[in-house]
């Protein structure tokens, strides 16, 4: 089973995102913040980040940074609300492999974990049936 580690200080999207994940086979990590999100991957070393851009202390920046620079070959996903261009062109400047602006459709998610997973897609419509029949 494949480890993702989803760092977002809000509570619903970590929770959201952990209950879609799960339900897609996925044994899913938390972090609230950045630094207890780096101090999780160099614990359990996951196959795959997802972190926020924007949050306190340690920021999504930061995380893309240390991460990058101590495992450069960890696939990390941004997802963000951030309207800022400047902070999304810094996370492609920090080797971010995709960037997802908030909101963004579940099949959206999937599709790119799986690519970057290196695994091939389910067809979209079967998928969306499914999570859409346990997950609000």
């Amino acid at each position: 089973m494949e480890t993702i580690l989803v760092i977002d200080d809000d509570v619903e999207m970590r929770d959201v995102l952990f209950d879609l994940l799960s339900l897609d086979g996925y044994e899913v990590l938390l972090a609230a913040d950045g630094s207890s999100g780096i101090e999780r991957y160099r614990n359990s070393l996951p196959e795959l980040v997802i972190t926020d851009l924007k949050m306190p202390n340690v920021n999504g920046i930061e995380v893309l940074e240390e991460l990058k620079n101590e495992f450069p070959d960890t696939p990390i996903m941004v997802i963000t609300g951030v309207s800022d261009m400047t902070m999304i062109e810094e996370a492609i400047e920090h080797a971010a492999n995709r960037i997802l602006k908030k909101p963004f459709e579940v099949d959206e998610l999937l599709t790119a974990i799986d690519e970057l997973l290196g695994h091939e897609s389910p067809t979209p419509g079967d998928r969306a049936e499914h999570h859409q029949s346990h997950i609000g």
